[in-house]
């Protein structure tokens, strides 16, 4: 419950920096815990965490609704996907655990693109202040570019084809109910539809929604632009050939066994 918060309170630089990294040596972590201390007992553990997973996504989902900010929408939003990879975690296979490193992968691609959208939002108004709803209104008028780059970021977080998100989602969801894991698959199946609203919301917001003031808008650094445009690249690559990310993390699932 501490995310939204942190978020909120922190500079975005370094926002970006905790919301990306740790989460590749969080699960590190926790499958070599699982492999070498927790194995005795891995039923409950795995239980407990299962438990934890159906939480965050619903937790992640409902909740991310009613906020307004963007960091706190994102921080949500990361609750839910943390969920989606326990899922993966809870289902104890190496197919499961190449599920989630695939998922990891594709989440800090869209999440670095997203970020790097929401550093690009600044303006005479809003330059040292978080970013609300209010401030990705218009974005396609001022800059279409920006917004589709946006909407392609969303769509991947929502799991839209044609983008490695929704790869990744089936996978996740394919290993679970591979391992009998059917009323978790279940609610997380349908709270990936709940929290796809306020993906499609944001995206209303970009394309839909028009500025009450008049304000002028920094151009995008070319730092952003360069990120923005590699990862999204990446995003519609691995959708259709995903055969390289797929051989990297079960590299990386057959290191953890």
């Amino acid at each position: 419950m501490w995310s939204p918060d942190v978020y909120e309170g922190s500079p975005t630089s370094s926002t970006v920096f905790f919301a990306v990294v740790p989460k590749i040596a969080l699960f590190s972590v926790f499958l070599r815990f699982f492999q070498n201390i927790f194995f005795s007992f891995g039923e409950a553990f795995l239980l407990a965490l299962l438990f934890c997973s159906v939480l965050s996504v619903i937790v992640g989902s409902f909740v991310a609704l009613k906020q307004k900010k963007l960091k706190r929408i994102l921080a949500y939003s990361s609750i839910s996907h943390v969920g989606y990879l326990l899922l993966a975690f809870s289902s104890n296979s190496l197919y499961g655990t190449q599920s989630l490193f695939f998922y990891l992968v594709v989440y800090m691609l869209t999440s670095i693109c997203l970020w790097s959208f929401v550093f690009s939002l600044n303006n005479t108004k809003n330059a040292h202040k978080s970013k609300t709803l209010i401030d990705v209104s218009s974005v396609a008028l001022l800059n279409p570019v920006l917004g589709f780059t946006g909407l392609l970021a969303f769509f991947s977080l929502a799991g839209v084809p044609p983008l490695a998100g929704f790869f990744a989602k089936m996978e996740i969801f394919i290993c679970s109910i591979g391992s009998s894991l059917f009323f978790a698959s279940i609610v997380a199946i349908l709270s990936s539809v709940i929290s796809s609203f306020f993906y499609i919301r944001l995206i209303k917001s970009i394309y839909f929604e028009q500025k009450g003031d008049n304000c002028f808008t920094f151009p995008v650094s070319r730092f952003c632009s360069l990120i923005m445009g590699v990862s999204l690249f990446l995003l519609l690559f691995f959708f259709f050939n995903p055969s390289l990310l797929l051989l990297l993390s079960q590299k990386m699932a057959l290191c953890l066994f």
